[in-house]
């Protein structure tokens, strides 16, 4: 019997995402250097009101197996660490950056961005702009294509 475990899946939907658009935080004007800044101290705030609170629990997870060639879909009972404030810290995470002025946007991921440099400026999210990542910050808005 050959079982495929529930983490082949998730690394399927890792792949995928790599293709599809980005969502990124909106704040037109913004150095990139400014957004790593504001993303970095509204993670350690949030971190400091909702400390990880890890609790181990018995989860039940789907798994598909196959016995002759034939898929059957199976449920198993495995320990998973559970962080209970994971919600609480992402919502005041949110929060943070909400009150710095930024919001949550979605764009096409950029074919051709160019270099992007700490001192580039996030351009307005639209029709002629698109995401592209940086390393240690995340989706950034640029013009282009």
């Amino acid at each position: 019997m050959t079982r495929t475990r529930p983490v082949v899946g998730m690394l399927g939907a890792l792949v995928l995402a790599g293709c599809g658009p980005l969502v990124a935080y909106d704040q037109p004007g913004v150095s990139v250097s400014r957004l790593a800044n504001d993303l970095q101290s509204c993670a350690a705030q949030a971190l400091a009101r909702a400390p990880v609170d890890i609790t181990r629990e018995r989860v039940t997870v789907q798994v598909r197996e196959y016995r002759y060639g034939i898929p059957r879909t199976g449920y198993d009972r495995v320990w998973a660490d559970i962080d209970r404030n994971e919600v609480v810290r992402e919502e005041i995470r949110q929060q943070c950056l909400q009150a710095k002025g930024y919001t949550l946007t979605q764009v096409p991921r950029c074919s051709n961005a160019g270099v992007v440099t700490t001192e580039t400026r996030q351009a307005a999210a639209g029709p002629g702009s698109c995401g592209v990542n940086v390393s240690g910050v995340g989706p950034v808005i640029v013009s282009g294509s």
